[in-house]
């Protein structure tokens, strides 16, 4: 039709503009791993995905695709493998977005990649939760059908119209989720890629960010002084934060941290030494060999933290050496 955008055209398609961006969900493409490789249960490996283990023992851990491999599309690095060894319902990963005033009122699509290797579940469903936040009104669940698996790769897609915000109480830390579940109280595997969530009706090609962007979004949540190869509480001294200060009239010596990116809310910060021993720094003085000395954070805020470190003398010359953690991460079950 003259004179028609092709942006309408596309939202006739019932699907959306690929200008700017479309995807809803952080790391989807797996590629950031800032807390480790692999965990057991909570916020524990890829970062903003939550493995919610319901009394089941298992573990979130990367995988690997084969370089120039053509099952996934976009030439994926990773993938998220969950593997359980002990068996209970409702093992599932899942993520938080921000805000349930996000996509509310929305008809949305949700698609990834997904497979099992060895132990198929007998089925999955994906999920939407709308969470109100503490003190606000009853969380609203929307389950897809049971889903099944083969040992290759699969797209799933699922749309979905959320509910309106309209006369809802809304409390502190109310959020959007996405879970991927498993019901079913049984041993299983599941390898999920690329996951999307996006307004309209159609699944269009997954969005890949640059990795920088996606970084810097997981930062608002999780964000750590050590390289991003090494896993928090790890020994080494790459990326250490390395300051000389004098210690102050109580015996401590002061240190300020000036976050990347200033987080989504206060974060809980820790402290470790570069041997790895949390709540510590380590620090050197004139005639002492390096020692550890504990840690007091105060006066954290969305962009900075300050550090207190025992150093055992009043009014000496200190070296400081450190990393820390700022986690800001969506915690609140409702």
């Amino acid at each position: 039709m003259p004179g028609k955008l092709i942006v309408d055209e596309i939202e006739d398609s019932g699907g959306t503009s690929v200008i700017g961006r479309k995807n809803y969900i952080i790391n989807g493409n797996f590629d950031i791993w800032q807390r480790g490789t692999s965990g057991t249960s909570g916020y524990c490996s890829a970062d903003r995905w939550y493995f919610g283990t319901s009394g089941a023992t298992g573990t979130l851990a990367q995988g690997s695709f084969t370089a120039g491999q053509t099952d996934v599309p976009n030439n994926p690095k990773y993938y998220a493998n969950l593997t359980t060894t002990v068996a209970d319902d409702n093992t599932n990963i899942l993520q938080r977005i921000e805000d349930v005033y996000t996509l509310a009122g929305e008809t949305i699509t949700i698609s990834f990649w997904a497979k099992h290797t060895t132990n198929a579940p007998t089925s999955f469903l994906i999920k939407t939760r709308q969470y109100f936040g503490s003190g606000g009104s009853t969380a609203v669940v929307i389950n897809s059908s049971a889903q099944t698996t083969t040992t290759s790769w699969q797209k799933y897609t699922h749309t979905v119209t959320l509910g309106s915000i309209s006369g809802k109480t809304i409390g502190s830390d109310s959020r959007l989720e996405l879970e991927i579940s498993n019901p079913n109280n049984e041993i299983f595997d599941l390898q999920i890629a690329q996951v999307q969530v996006e307004k309209g009706s159609v699944a269009t090609d997954f969005e890949v960010r640059p990795i920088g962007e996606e970084l810097s979004l997981c930062q608002r949540y999780y964000e750590k002084s050590y390289s991003i190869e090494d896993t928090p509480g790890s020994s080494t001294y790459d990326g250490i934060y390395n300051v000389s200060f004098s210690a102050n009239g109580n015996s401590d010596s002061v240190v300020s941290i000036r976050f990347k990116v200033e987080k989504r809310t206060s974060p809980t910060v820790t402290g470790y030494t570069f041997a790895g021993t949390v709540g510590n720094w380590t620090y050197y003085r004139s005639g002492v060999s390096p020692t550890s000395g504990t840690i007091t954070i105060d006066r954290q805020c969305t962009s900075s933290a300050r550090l207190y470190v025992a150093v055992g003398a009043a009014w000496v010359a200190c070296d400081l050496w450190g990393h820390w953690v700022a986690d800001a991460e969506l915690w609140l079950v409702q």
